[in-house]
């Protein structure tokens, strides 16, 4: 009888001990985080609206606080990463534009000035030709900037 007893009280323990750890994993599991996916998706999209307003510069920061606030919302900050690139590219082209208005701007009035008046040498002829030099070199760094952001997109496609 003896061992009867001792029997029943050692499956009232293991039952107990069932039942706390089925409520610990009942409770953990209400606790748990929600899926981080939810919110950075409506991030990345509010993104990509500004980026459509072409808003650039909040479109980039809301990218970042998306890659900071979730970091376990892999396929929507691997989706961010191409919105990212978007942005850096648009923001580029519109550079490039802008730029080159001025190139040319600065190149008309080279052409129109002249190397040497009554004799002299033009001071300002030659100081206008190394502005416009300047200028193309740096017009050549934008397009650069463009075409390496083309590429990063194509191959972050693929």
């Amino acid at each position: 009888m003896h061992k009867k007893v001792t029997f029943v009280v050692a499956m009232k323990k293991k039952y107990v001990l069932y039942l706390i750890l089925g409520a610990a994993l009942a409770w953990s599991c209400a606790n748990a985080p929600a899926d981080p996916e939810v919110p950075a998706a409506e991030m990345l999209s509010e993104a990509r609206g500004l980026l459509e307003q072409k808003d650039y510069s909040a479109a980039r920061d809301t990218i970042l606080s998306l890659r900071k606030r979730y970091p376990q919302a892999l396929k929507t900050r691997r989706a961010a990463i191409l919105t990212l690139d978007s942005v850096e590219l648009l923001e580029a082209r519109e550079s490039v534009a802008a730029y080159e208005l001025r190139l040319n701007a600065a190149r008309d009035s080279f052409h129109q000035m002249l190397p040497r008046i009554d004799g002299h040498t033009n001071d300002d002829y030659y100081l206008q030709q190394r502005r416009v030099m300047a200028m193309e070199q740096e017009f050549d760094e934008l397009c650069a900037k463009v075409k390496f952001f083309l590429r990063k997109i194509d191959i972050d496609k693929k």
